[in-house]
């Protein structure tokens, strides 16, 4: 292992070496100019953004918005007032990625629209120290070395729906604060650290029970008294970019795949994770490779982790997406899950495929591949499709043997449909066949992080459909209304069907795995939701939903929260309860 990142290491230092001046972090997933780049694309007002391999960059996003301004200057006539509202706030945001020909004609032709609030707000001698950029609250430079420092606050309470059925009140309070800058000429850098507290309504009287403490998905949590409990989260890195490549060092979340109810092969599900990362942007090609460092937890380390012996386990990636013109785009990726043995640098070959290396290497590790269409058949009509294959046998295709182990998801994303502006509707379909992200070799080489699934959230055996739509009467005001259905197939207790990961086909076990088997779940939910956001990043999110367990009778679920968020990662308000993590 030691060999492995000292060869790692070199690479970047080298790198280091011949870099230009092109610093640049992450863009947190959080941020909302990922759904307007969405629109922008379906649209045609950005050729091709690579929305399948987020987080972007915020020299990648500058990019884009170049794109659009040209699209600006050629045709006005094809923006809404709101298009325009969200091209000049983001281009506020991303100012230094944009070239200086934009700069100037911002700074000619709009005032920052914060700079009369924090002039009216802080005295003379507070100005000089608050909001200069009139975007930060912190803003620090000096010769090669620039610093921008935010805080984050959000505090929330949404009514959750437990295995039985029943609801319960699940409330969030966050603190905390963010920094990122760049050292010279080719170094970037990211913090974020929050201190979070939770109360779980399920237990208003007594501490939450050990055996639950795996649901949070968390490594670790200071329990108190009426289900309250405690945890910090940290995510931070080190950069190096150089004109086509970004090199990334420390802890972010990524996400891979064309969906957005999930991700099929990599959400932001699980927990955060330590990670080395390659990005090369050139012309038409994305290609990303990473290596995460995943946490193991055994059935045992559920309830008494620091007793349990350490298993290394990691997660390789190669991602690979195409630009092929006239509104398609191709993603091919794979991925690799191994453990109980040192970093292996054959998995870190940005060149290897890994199915070919896991032969080599003894067939003992947990493989993956995945293949995605999009095509922007018509200005604002985008549709797209993945398959995602765990395990196949190519001689029982079509059939209901339990070792073709796939993912399907596909959907259409359409702006401004009929004509109504400042709007889209999405429908989404996602498919996942039992035993999907288990692995029978080895418990620790499942599909999982803290006991957290990495893929998408409903678990083996089940399936969701999605349908949404939004309005958006101004970039600060936007409301939706959603419908979806969830399906799930459970184990029974004299049998596997597939249900759950943490089981994977055993001996004994019967051949085939119909899909939907076993016990039957399903739950329907619909509603509405406000987003407001009087001042800039601060939130106030409304949610209101429709909810139905199996047969049970309908209730009526509230979510609401405020944050004052500059990059925190918000946990999604779910408007359904997979009965699997």
């Amino acid at each position: 292992m030691k060999q492995s990142l000292s060869i790692y290491w070199l690479w970047l230092i080298l790198l280091a070496f011949f870099s230009g001046r092109a610093q640049t972090v992450s863009v947190p997933l959080s941020h909302p100019v990922y759904p307007v780049i969405e629109r922008w694309d379906a649209q045609g007002l950005i050729p091709c953004a690579f929305l399948e391999s987020q987080p972007f960059t915020r020299q990648e996003v500058g990019h884009y918005l170049e794109q659009v301004w040209r699209q600006y200057r050629e045709n006005p006539e094809r923006f809404s007032r709101t298009d325009l509202q969200d091209l000049r706030y983001l281009s506020r945001e991303f100012f230094e990625e944009l070239s200086p020909s934009v700069q100037n004609f911002l700074n000619n032709q709009y005032t920052p629209w914060m700079s009369s609030i924090t002039g009216s707000i802080f005295p003379g001698f507070l100005q000089r120290i608050f909001y200069t950029n009139h975007r930060n609250m912190v803003t620090l430079k000096h010769g090669d070395f620039s610093l921008f420092l935010d805080p984050v606050l959000q505090s929330g309470e949404q009514q959750r729906v437990a295995e039985n059925g029943s609801s319960y009140a699940y409330r969030h309070w966050s603190n905390g604060l963010m920094f990122r800058g760049h050292l010279g000429s080719y170094l970037g850098f990211y913090f974020n650290l929050t201190d979070n507290h939770v109360t779980d309504g399920r237990w208003p009287d007594q501490k939450i029970p050990y055996e639950v403490l795996r649901e949070s998905g968390l490594p670790y949590l200071l329990r108190q008294e009426n289900g309250k409990y405690d945890y910090d989260e940290n995510i931070a890195y080190l950069t190096l970019n150089w004109k086509y490549v970004y090199l990334l060092y420390g802890r972010e979340y990524n996400q891979w795949g064309v969906g957005r109810s999930g991700n099929l092969m990599l959400s932001t599900n699980a927990p955060v994770y330590d990670q080395l990362k390659l990005v090369i942007r050139y012309w038409r090609f994305k290609f990303t490779h990473l290596t995460a460092f995943l946490q193991y937890i055994s059935p045992e380390a559920r309830y008494h982790m620091k007793d349990v012996p350490y298993i290394p386990v990691y997660w390789s990636g190669n991602r690979l997406d195409v630009d092929l013109g006239r509104g398609f785009r191709l993603g091919l990726a794979e991925s690799i899950i191994y453990g109980d043995r040192s970093l292996q640098i054959g998995y870190l070959n940005p060149l290897t495929f890994f199915k070919s290396l896991e032969h080599f290497y003894g067939d003992r590790d947990n493989g993956a591949l995945s293949v995605s269409l999009s095509w922007r058949f018509y200005p604002g009509i985008r549709w797209y499709g993945e398959w995602f294959i765990d395990d196949m046998s190519t001689g029982k295709l079509g059939s209901h043997f339990y070792g073709n182990k796939f993912g399907w998801q596909t959907g259409v994303f359409w702006v401004n449909p009929l004509g109504w502006k400042d709007s889209d509707v999405r429908v989404e379909y996602t498919r996942l066949k039992p035993y999907l992200y288990s692995q029978s070799t080895h418990d620790y080489n499942k599909y999982k992080h803290y006991d957290t699934m990495l893929g998408h959230f409903i678990g083996p055996n089940s399936d969701d459909w999605l349908v949404q739509f939004q309005q958006r009467f101004t970039r600060y005001v936007q409301i939706g209304v959603v419908w979806e259905s969830y399906r799930h197939g459970a184990n029974p207790e004299e049998r596997n069907v597939g249900g759950d990961p943490d089981k994977p086909h055993q001996q004994g076990d019967a051949m085939d795995a119909p899909f939907l088997d076993g016990i039957r779940y399903w739950q329907h939910s619909y509603g509405a939701n406000l987003r407001y956001e009087p001042f800039r990043q601060l939130f106030l999110t409304l949610q209101f939903r429709r909810f139905q367990w199996n047969h049970e009778a309908w209730q009526n679920l509230w979510a609401a929260r405020i944050s004052l968020n500059f990059g925190y990662r918000q946990e999604t308000f779910r408007n359904i309860f997979p009965v699997v993590r």
